[in-house]
């Protein structure tokens, strides 16, 4: 078997190895787009080149008879890197390539502090932090800038005091600087229609003046009520918007106008002066205790006078209308009082007994009934005999009445009578049972009948009939029990 693994060897027996396959057959190209008749030995390639692209996903495969297997890419990548200065120099690839390994310095404004940072990242890398101070003259009235680093761009803003001379007074501007100010300075121009371009903002150095003196000085008001602190610049007489309160001549009020100016007063006592306002208002002290009147004086110094009016109040028995003086009344003590609300008269309550109470107009509750001496009639049991006693002997029932023996033949007189009119009672109701019993016997008998055979017959005798002498008998022990109790009640 020959290297082919194919064919026999066709040369008879021999020493050493068999020769290269020289059988003719059809091959096929290694990309399978012709075929070809050639010895065993030899690989048929074809000239097509592959059109595929690259592991790099940029350049084409372009190898003649490719089997699907392309190669990797071997070209340089030349990409633009992210420095967006240089380009990459690997094999071409796929995704990103690597940062761009170079340097660069970046300097502060007067170059002596410098940076190194990767390539690209100049622009976005602040400049390094430099401590060599500023060297720049300052634009303001000062001599010196204050101590700053190097920095790029203008100075910042003077931030000394201005401390120039203010005018009109001898004090300093305390102000922050204020001369060579970088500001925008717009030119005031009228624009004949919109074509017309707007003019350029421009920026400049402008020196503003210093403010007002706001130094403060203590100022007395015109009242002389308070020393304020006000501005140097507006340093002037000034109402403070208090009342001015000196005391006027009726010595109970003050003056009400506003802050002014006092003439011909002494300001020690706060007395009124010539300015000040005259007092119109009625009088308002107080008045007395329980005093419900108004003083018709005008406002006076001193006390009020004694007050005449009078008052009009009920007696304690509320009948009679009372008339006394308003000071009388305030001036007096709580007896006073009782005795000029008392009018005299005899007191027209009643007391728990029933009887009216002896005692004059007074103050409370009436005397106890116990004391009452009114004439009371007192009655004997069966109420024959009568006399009369004190109220109060009375109440504790001291004071009784017995019967005598004429009562006693009354009573027994009395209860014969009863007696008597029951038994009459008891055979009315017996003659009326009897005639209603007949009544219905004739009812029974009235017609004649065929004789029947004869029966028992048993007489029925009535409720009434039966037990009427007994219940007569109750009736009559009730109604003398009842009698006998109200004697003894009355």
């Amino acid at each position: 078997m020959l290297e082919c693994g194919v064919h026999q060897c066709l040369e008879h027996c021999h020493y050493g190895p068999c020769g290269t396959c020289r059988h003719m057959i059809v091959k096929t190209c290694r990309c399978g787009s012709k075929k070809k008749e050639l010895p065993c030995f030899k690989e048929y390639l074809c000239e097509t080149k592959c059109t595929k692209v690259k592991d790099c996903g940029k350049h084409n495969c372009k190898r003649k008879c490719c089997d699907g297997n392309c190669p990797p890419c071997e070209q340089q990548c030349n990409k633009s890197l992210g420095c967006r200065n240089h380009k990459c120099e690997s094999r071409c690839h796929t995704g990103q390539c690597y940062p761009c390994p170079l340097t660069v310095e970046v300097k502060c404004n007067c170059g002596k502090t410098k940076l190194s940072v990767p390539c690209g990242r100049e622009q976005i890398t602040r400049p390094p932090r430099c401590n060599i101070p500023c060297l720049n003259s300052p634009d303001c009235h000062h001599e010196k800038r204050l101590k700053h680093r190097c920095h790029f761009n203008r100075c910042p803003p003077c931030k000394q005091v201005c401390n120039k001379l203010l005018d009109g007074c001898q004090h300093t501007c305390p102000v922050m600087c204020h001369t060579a100010v970088f500001r925008k300075q717009e030119e005031k121009v009228e624009r004949i229609g919109p074509w017309q371009p707007k003019p350029e903002i421009k920026y400049g150095l402008v020196d503003f003046p210093c403010p007002p003196c706001q130094v403060p000085l203590p100022i007395t008001c015109l009242g002389k009520h308070e020393t304020s602190q006000v501005a140097c610049c507006e340093v002037k007489p000034y109402n403070c918007g208090q009342e001015c309160g000196r005391q006027l001549t009726c010595t109970n009020h003050t003056c009400s106008k506003s802050c002014h100016e006092i003439a011909a007063a002494n300001s020690d006592r706060m007395d009124d002066g010539e300015d000040c306002s005259v007092c119109e208002e009625p009088c308002s002290k107080p008045r007395p205790p329980d005093c419900r009147h108004v003083c018709h004086l005008p406002c006076h110094p001193g006390n009020c006078p004694i007050c005449v009016q009078m008052i009009r109040m009920r007696c304690h028995c509320k009948v009679t209308l009372l008339h006394v003086e308003c000071n009388q009344w305030t001036t007096a003590s709580i007896q006073v009082k009782d005795k000029l609300m008392s009018c005299s008269s005899q007191c027209p309550k009643s007391l728990s007994c029933g009887h009216k109470c002896h005692s004059l107009c007074h103050s409370g509750e009436c005397p106890s009934p116990a004391k009452c001496t009114e004439k009371t009639k007192v009655k004997c049991p069966c109420k024959r005999k009568s006399k009369y006693y004190p109220c109060n002997e009375v109440k504790i029932g001291t004071a009784k009445l017995e019967c005598d023996e004429k009562c006693k033949e009354n009573k027994e007189k009395q209860l014969k009578a009863q007696e008597e009119a029951e038994n009459l009672k008891k055979e009315d109701d017996h003659k009326k049972q009897q005639q209603e019993l007949e009544a219905y016997q004739r009812k029974l008998h009235g017609r004649k009948r065929k004789p029947r055979k004869q029966t028992d017959f048993q007489e029925t005798t009535s409720f009434c009939q039966k037990y009427g002498k007994y219940i007569s008998l109750i009736l009559c022990l009730l109604i003398l029990v009842g009698a006998v109790a109200w004697a003894n009640l009355s």
